[in-house]
């Protein structure tokens, strides 16, 4: 039997290409893209890469071998090597990826300023399957430099028709989806909406299932995230980072359901980490959404403040942990990102929050890193289940090659795990000089475990966030 993991965004456009983007931030003139396959099982995998154009027509198509319990990468992508095909310069569209074995993959994507092939950054994880609606929480025009454009990818066996259905109550549609190629919508470029507009989206298609990969392109940082094919009544955010040697984190909860809600957001320092424990409660109107976590850490100007209903956080204060929606008295369905952001440092990443009852007692990370050409990792592993893991319980196993040949390394927490509670482990110095390899982090049988994973580099726009997957 085979599965089949899917890419919904562009994974290298040209300038001409891209001329909405391009046009409204002239500074990202071009994108190029990788991507890393994990197998999970035991024996080696055979994989099949297609290549699909936006109009459905298949660019091309490659066959590789991944090991038993290891990943392989592929970058560039138009020369690949020997695994049978390379995709064309300038190819813009999406990737499904056919696999005998259960797999994991990610994508990390480069934006070019026209001379520094990686003025931005960014990662997402790759899809297992669709739905036939999807809602994207934060959408941008014009916003303080900050513009969203997002793809659409058809994951089923019939075309697809889609429509978009904005906060502000315009829609946009696309038709005639075929199977594996992705529409695309640039904000810049719908007329509809105002400057300056800040909202959110549902997507609909009923004859047909999709997968949606968002990206929101600033004068200087790129960040990108997941549409969502469900909520959850309390979603989990496994990394918070508040006044981190200049890191600041905003979280955007959307409000999926049609009554008003009171959302109560718990954050818990990570084991060894600094920070307070603290609450925030907020009212997300039904079909909203409202940011959490970055007007209470930091003395921004809140320009949402009347949805503010309580927060004993302390602005100011250093905090690295997770956050967790504890309390949601009305209910209703809610997704949520988290935005990371150095403005100092012109870094910024988003990764999507977890729904918790998708935990299990193994969350895999397809790309680990130490000092790999200047970039290393840190994964960040929280306990959802309702019993504490003892430290020597979970046990992360790192596989790989660096400088010195083929590694593994294991690492457990400091402390034990209590519910709730976060483990950040940081991979720099701790591997081999060029070290490149994945990661399986497992608890008892039974426990529930989220994850995900920052990539970090040089100067410029070079950090990357991704989700681990629960396999």
């Amino acid at each position: 039997m085979k599965t089949a993991v899917r890419f919904s965004i562009a994974l290298a456009l040209v300038f001409a290409l891209l001329l909405g983007v391009s046009v409204a931030r002239a500074d990202l003139v071009s994108y190029n893209s990788g991507f890393q396959v994990q197998n999970l099982e035991a024996s080696d995998a055979s994989i099949t890469i297609m290549f699909y154009n936006r109009n459905g027509t298949v660019d091309t198509s490659v066959t590789d071998t991944v090991s038993a319990n290891s990943s392989n990468t592929y970058f560039p992508l138009t020369n690949i090597g020997n695994e049978g095909g390379s995709v064309s310069t300038g190819f813009d569209g999406s990737v499904v990826i056919a696999s005998d074995k259960k797999v994991a993959a990610i994508t990390n994507i480069l934006g070019s300023d026209g001379s520094n092939p990686l003025a931005y950054g960014e990662s997402y994880s790759g899809f297992t399957g669709g739905s036939n609606n999807a809602s994207l929480p934060l959408l941008m025009k014009g916003n303080y430099g900050y513009n969203t454009w997002f793809s659409v990818q058809n994951v089923g066996s019939v075309n697809a028709d889609i429509t978009v259905n904005y906060s502000d109550g315009t829609t946009a549609t696309a038709t005639g989806v075929m199977p594996g190629a992705a529409a695309k919508f640039e904000q810049a470029n719908e007329a509809f909406h105002v400057a300056g507009w800040v909202g959110s989206a549902v997507v609909d298609s009923p004859l047909s299932p999709i997968a949606i990969s968002a990206l929101e392109v600033g004068k200087t940082t790129l960040f990108a995230y997941n549409g969502f094919g469900s909520g959850s009544t309390d979603p989990v955010m496994p990394l918070v980072n508040e006044n981190n040697a200049g890191y600041i984190t905003g979280i955007q909860i959307q409000n999926l359901g049609g009554t008003d809600t009171d959302v109560t957001v718990s954050y818990a320092p990570g084991a060894g980490q600094p920070g307070t424990a603290c609450t925030e409660q907020r009212t997300i109107p039904a079909g909203e959404s409202v940011s959490f976590a970055l007007y209470v850490f930091t003395s921004f100007t809140d320009p949402n403040s009347s949805s503010l209903i309580s927060e004993n956080c302390t602005a100011g204060a250093t905090f690295v942990g997770s956050g967790a929606v504890t309390a949601n008295t009305a209910g209703q369905e809610l997704v949520a990102i988290v935005n990371q952001l150095n403005p100092g440092g012109n870094k910024g990443a988003a990764y999507n929050g977890f729904d918790p009852a998708t935990g299990t007692d193994t969350v895999v990370f397809p790309l680990i890193m130490d000092r790999n050409y200047g970039y290393f990792t840190g994964f960040n592993v929280v306990n959802v289940g309702g019993s504490t893991i003892a430290k020597a319980d979970l046990v992360c196993t790192v596989t790989g090659v660096g400088a010195g040949g083929p590694l593994t390394a294991t690492f457990n927490p400091p402390t034990d795990l209590a519910s709730g509670a976060g483990w950040n482990q940081l991979n720099l110095m701790t591997l081999d000089d060029k070290f490149v390899g994945s990661a399986s982090c497992s608890g008892p049988a039974g426990s529930m475990l989220l994850g995900s994973v920052n990539e970090l580099g040089g100067t410029g726009d070079t950090l990357f966030v991704y989700e681990g997957t629960n396999p």
